[in-house]
């Protein structure tokens, strides 16, 4: 008996699970639709059923034959339907979800048909709807011969699950309340051209299997198209969403048209695929565009589209062109291609020179070392050399940035000294190519430095050499030279800051980073030689002298700064003039001289008699006139292609 208990036991428990496990597929079977009668019409329209407080024609899970041979019953179902709809007065909503339909679907001969011409609407119309109506760009403050009425759609409609065999026309309607399409399916072309949706269209894992019109239409509420099949055409040209517009996991296999459209608010398309061509040129995106993990088979042209918030173009796998060529970024705008990828040789992203380069972001370097590589080879290919420096600098500052954030990090037992030093090294290194040159990439950047420092040393080589002492016998400039040189070393440095300021990134900071150069031990040096005084002899002679033999524009890149002892090279240099109105020139020649090694004559300091503060000034700078010289040169070669200095170097 115990045997045969536990047999039961065994099979009731195999019988219920078997029950378990095919209830899910029970569940999921669809239901049978009934054929809609004229009769079963009847008593749907005359029992319309409430529903999220509104009422709705219960029209669920049935095949409605509107195809041509059945065309009287087709009419008959146009005339019963929108005879009910017109003559409510409370707004009655049409629930056609799980049903088929067959034959061509005309919404214009369900709806309340109207000219958009305030003495001419319905009077069923409440005044909140009669506002939506004004809404329309359309509307009429007088009537005209051209007017053509609309079709208006009071109450929501239920498209959920729907199967459309034939074509649908949605054409010149206006839906006041939502519309409801997810899982529907359209079987033939759609046209919702010139439509306005008053309230949320939802379209979620609708699919349109030709050739969908949404030209021209108005989303004045969100607008919801995910995981949207378009195995058509789909066609939004002209079309504006005043509110969110979701495309996120949509799926375009033929060319999808969103030429002119105004996006007034967030729009996603992210996780979409797009099998063939996009159009989105002459756009206008007021908010952010989400384009993250898109797949681009066929080439994207966003030609002159405005742009006033960030786009979002992370994780995007690039298998064509993408076209920016003469799009508009507002200040804030930037184009995130963090993780994108080219996955063909085909794959470039074009836009207009020295600017689409800037509009690039790239928040850090860890993981987007690829896609940075292959942006700067991009534009180099495209000869676009501004915007390929551009993408190098940005590689080099995210670098400098992860230096930084590695050395805040570090502990000292977990690398060895040789290894953090050199970290820091490197950290420093890069830190002044990025602020003084944006690491070889601004000629004017570079420039503005030379000229601050130019004009700096000169200042000082003047000052050195004409203010020598008051007590007890004068030696100082005149008063014409003194107002000359303040005046011109004014005019320089403002020429230099300008010059910093319209090209640099971070002007204040290259600014602290020159002044950290250029001040500290030059002004130690002045500072200690005003301090012991000079007591030597050829006091009141001048300490720069002048090769008197040639006078002539030369390079000077092996020149030293101080005359050879040798007796015969000293027969060729005298002292600069003194007397000379434009003496102060001087100075800022040899100042050239030291720091750019060029000038328009060969002065020197002299040998005799010359206190070792200034010959060791003189010597920092021509030290930095040969970094400084580097910097220039090999900011040159990568702003001027083909550019090879070095062949007029002797």
């Amino acid at each position: 008996m115990l045997l045969v208990r536990k047999i039961h036991r065994v099979g009731l428990s195999l019988i219920l699970l078997l029950l378990l496990l095919s209830t899910p597929t029970w569940a999921a079977t669809p239901p049978e639709r009934m054929i809609l009668t004229f009769e079963l019409l009847q008593e749907r329209i005359k029992s319309p059923l409430p529903s999220e407080g509104v009422y709705m024609i219960d029209l669920r899970q049935l095949v409605i034959d509107l195809t041509n041979e059945n065309a009287e019953f087709r009419d008959l179902f146009y005339q019963q339907l929108q005879t009910q709809i017109n003559r409510s007065k409370i707004p009655l909503g049409i629930d056609l979800s799980e049903s088929l339909i067959q034959g061509e679907f005309t919404a214009s001969r369900l709806g309340l048909r109207s000219p958009l011409y305030a003495p001419a609407l319905s009077p069923l119309l409440t005044p909140t709807e009669q506002e939506q109506l004004q809404r329309d760009d359309r509307f009429l403050t007088e009537l005209t011969e051209q007017d053509s009425p609309i079709t208006i759609f009071r109450g929501p409609i239920k498209l959920v699950h729907t199967r459309f065999t034939g074509t649908v026309n949605f054409a010149n309607t206006f839906f006041l309340h939502r519309l409801e399409a997810p899982f529907a399916t359209f079987v033939q072309e759609g046209n919702w051209s010139n439509t306005r949706f008053g309230r949320i269209a939802d379209f979620t894992e609708a699919t349109f299997k030709q050739d969908v019109n949404f030209c021209s239409s108005t989303f004045f509420a969100k607008a919801g198209f995910n995981q949207a099949h378009f195995r058509g055409n789909a066609n939004f040209l002209g079309s504006t969403f005043e509110a969110k517009a979701s495309f996120s996991e949509a799926d375009f296999e033929q060319l999808a048209n969103f030429t002119r459209i105004k996006w007034l608010q967030d729009v996603d398309f992210s996780q979409s695929n797009w099998h063939d061509r996009s159009l989105m040129s002459k756009s206008l995106f007021a908010h952010s565009l989400i384009l993250t993990d898109v797949t681009l088979e066929k080439s994207t042209t966003f030609r002159e589209s405005q742009f006033q918030e960030p786009v979002l173009l992370g994780g995007v796998s690039l298998l064509d062109q993408v076209d920016f060529s003469n799009a508009r970024f507002a200040l804030d705008a930037y184009l995130n291609v963090a993780g994108l990828t080219f996955d063909s040789n085909q794959a470039k992203i074009f836009g207009d020179a020295a600017q689409i380069g800037r509009v690039l972001y790239i928040p850090m370097l860890q993981g987007n070392e690829d896609v940075l590589r292959n942006l700067v080879r991009n534009f180099r290919e495209q000869e676009q050399i501004a915007d390929a420096n551009r993408l190098e600098y940005t590689t080099e500052r995210l670098r400098r940035e992860q230096l930084a954030s590695r050395l805040l990090g570090e502990r000292g037992d977990d690398r060895s000294h040789s290894y953090w030093l050199n970290d820091v090294v490197h950290w420093v290194g890069l830190g002044f190519l990025l602020l003084l040159s944006e690491y070889g990439t601004s000629f004017w950047l570079v420039f503005g430095v030379g000229c601050c420092a130019i004009a700096y040393f000169g200042f000082l080589f003047w000052l050195l050499d004409r203010w020598r002492r008051r007590f007890p016998q004068p030696i100082l400039p005149t008063y014409l030279e003194t107002v000359c040189m303040l005046g011109s070393y004014a005019s320089l440095t403002f020429t230099g800051v300008i010059a910093i300021f319209r090209s640099g990134e971070q002007p204040w900071l290259t600014l602290l980073c020159l002044g950290g150069i250029l001040v500290p031990i030059p002004l130690m040096l002045l500072w200690r030689l005003y301090q012991q005084g000079r007591y030597h002899d050829l006091i009141d002679v001048t300490y720069f002298v002048e090769d008197g033999s040639l006078r002539q524009l030369r390079l000077l890149i092996g020149r030293l700064p101080v005359v050879p002892r040798f007796p015969f090279f000293r027969e060729r240099y005298m002292p600069i003039l003194w007397d000379r109105r434009w003496n102060w020139l001087n100075y800022y020649d040899f100042s050239l001289n030291n720091l750019l090694k060029f000038g328009f004559n060969d002065i020197r300091l002299r040998d005799e008699h010359l206190p070792g503060i200034i010959t060791t000034l003189v010597w920092y700078q021509w030290s930095l006139g040969i970094l400084y010289l580097a910097l220039l040169l090999w900011t040159l070669s990568r702003t001027i292609p083909g550019l090879n200095l070095l062949i007029y170097l002797k």
